[in-house]
């Protein structure tokens, strides 16, 4: 077990800027959904492609920025070796979730992962637990039901028992991850573990790329080029490295909670993008969503980050 947290609390300007990161990391993210459903390459292939590309990205940034040096002083080779393959398994989930399912079902049961993270944090990280942030997922879980349960009911064949599985699946590792980047500490850069996330993409998906991609007889298309460059320069190396980054600050209870506005812009996305037209219960559920992550920034008191210890 971990000793008790500090008392001393974040400094606020770097608490609001980590939440800055969260959101607006969360908001680009929500268009990422709606690409993946358009594209016509084999899951796996396109996972696979997306984390190499942000991998050379950020492995060059990694070495001309004195990553190794990095990683030494924090001891933690070993955990950010995990993360990376439990993000690997939360992506290969959620890119399932949206092919079996949609683009609504597979974003929200994905998110199911703060509700995790906020009854499961305080136990795992030692962490005070408060009442704002039950509340604040409860208002959040509320606008998710608004959203995910008229995508299930509208899309008739579209929706899988799989691919829902897939999403909860994509849940539960997901809000290990979020656990696992907090428990590192904050000497590790958000772009040092985003590396880590492709390393480990890379490493457990490829055998499974080449096999779909060898059985499928799939052929590249100039559609499909662009949305693996979008999704490995934005989606994973900007807006990974930017999410952990804030991560490194901010309670993790509220980084799952403003991470909900991506599943907020997600089904808008859907409707410009490939008109898949949202209800009016999604739009009431955005509401919610935005309202849940006032909650957390203005009411929601920062505390000093954990001291790593073994993920027990």
């Amino acid at each position: 077990m971990s000793s008790p947290v500090a008392s001393a609390s974040l400094p606020t300007d770097r608490r609001l800027l980590g939440y800055a990161e969260i959101g607006g990391a969360s908001l680009v993210l929500g268009t990422s959904a709606t690409l993946i459903q358009i594209s016509t390459m084999p899951a796996s292939l396109l996972l696979v492609l997306r984390m190499g590309l942000a991998g050379v990205v950020l492995g060059a940034l990694f070495l001309l920025n004195g990553g190794v040096a990095e990683v030494r002083r924090s001891g933690r080779l070993g955990r950010l070796t995990l993360i990376g393959f439990v993000v690997a398994l939360e992506m290969a989930f959620y890119f399932a979730a949206i092919r079996l399912a949609n683009v609504t079902v597979g974003v929200a049961l994905e998110y199911t992962a703060p509700v995790i993270v906020v009854l499961v944090a305080p136990w795992i990280l030692h962490t005070r637990r408060q009442v704002i942030d039950m509340v604040a997922v409860a208002v959040a879980a509320g606008g998710m039901v608004l959203i995910v349960v008229p995508g299930i009911s509208f899309a008739g064949a579209g929706v899988s028992v799989p691919g829902m599985v897939c999403g909860l699946l994509g849940g539960v590792m997901f809000a290990a991850a979020m656990m696992l980047v907090k428990s590192v500490g904050s000497e590790v850069r958000g772009s040092t573990f985003a590396l880590f996330f492709c390393l480990g993409s890379v490493v457990l998906i490829t055998p499974f790329a080449v096999w779909q991609t060898w059985t499928s007889g799939y052929h590249l298309t100039a559609d499909d080029t662009w949305i693996v460059v979008v999704n490995g320069l934005v989606y994973t190396a900007l807006c990974f490295s930017l999410y952990t980054e804030g991560i490194r600050h901010v309670r993790v209870e509220h980084a799952g909670v403003l991470g909900y506005l991506e599943p907020v812009t997600a089904p808008l996305w859907a409707l410009l993008l490939i008109s898949e037209r949202p209800p009016w219960t999604s739009l009431a559920g955005g509401v919610l969503i935005i309202a849940a992550g006032v909650l957390v920034v203005a009411l929601g008191k920062g505390e000093a980050e954990p001291l790593p210890e073994p993920f027990t």
